[in-house]
């Protein structure tokens, strides 16, 4: 099974008329991405979407992926590391700070995430995010 293959059985995506949807009990069905998307964007693509995103964080994780590293919660382990299919946290290698999704998702302000952005510069390996990143932002 592909990453991608192993993203979709976790969220339990379907694939209808060329869409990707979220099917949840008692919900009406969510559009994710289209097949088209989902062919041509890579993982990490896919899980910023699925995680609603913004293209400026996409992009920073993108081009620092290599300074963090994947992890989702294990009741009985506490963090631990997985696959970027499977990713709900990411740690900042240097800094060791743990960063959720669902936090990120809560940042609509451009000058907040370059904040963060900054914190997590502290190292000065982090490719800083550039002004054109605010054009992208929501």
């Amino acid at each position: 099974m592909t990453d991608k293959e192993k993203l979709v059985a976790k969220f339990g995506l379907i694939l209808e008329n060329g869409k990707w949807y979220s099917k949840k009990e008692n919900a009406h069905p969510h559009l994710i991405f289209t097949d088209k998307y989902f062919q041509k964007t890579d993982l990490l693509g896919l899980v910023c979407r699925i995680n609603k995103l913004c293209f400026a964080k996409v992009k920073y994780f993108r081009q620092n992926i290599d300074r963090f590293e994947p992890l989702k919660y294990d009741m009985e382990n506490g963090f631990i590391k997985t696959g970027l299919w499977d990713v709900n946290f990411f740690r900042h290698k240097a800094s060791g700070l743990i960063i959720d999704l669902r936090y990120l998702q809560t940042i609509t302000v451009y000058e907040d995430f370059v904040k963060l952005c900054e914190k997590l510069d502290i190292d000065g390996i982090t490719k800083p995010l550039c002004e054109s990143h605010e054009k992208n932002y929501r």
